[in-house]
């Protein structure tokens, strides 16, 4: 994935005579968009910018890359992406080791269990 072209300014989504979409009736019109769609009030464009920040921390896409993707002018808020990533990647890790073992314990108290019938 490569990023946009900054250095020369520019807009990503444009309105139907070819201009920029002021924050005001972008907002309005993503509003409008979800209405159509069914999907529920509450979902911003900003949300939709930071779950994609957070989608491509979790794809273990390097922290630079994130940070030129999202045309972040500093590593700071990358950074928090990444962090929370990798919170949840731990708790992920620790879930998993616990549930090993777990399963270890229970296959070992069923071997107990069993007794040798002639």
């Amino acid at each position: 994935m490569a990023p946009l072209d900054r250095s020369k300014g520019g807009t990503v989504l444009k309105n139907a005579y070819g201009h920029p979409f002021a924050e005001k009736s972008l907002t309005g019109m993503m509003a409008h968009w979800h209405k159509q769609a069914g999907i529920p009030e509450g979902y911003t464009l900003h949300g939709l910018r930071r779950t994609f920040g957070t989608y491509l921390a979790e794809c273990n896409i390097q922290a630079r890359a994130i940070m030129e993707a999202m045309g972040h002018s500093s590593m700071t808020v990358t950074d928090e992406y990444v962090r929370e990533a990798n919170k949840k990647r731990m708790a992920v890790d620790i879930a998993r080791a616990i549930n090993e073992r777990e399963a270890k314990r229970d296959a070992m108290k069923q071997r107990a269990a069993l007794r040798v019938v002639k």
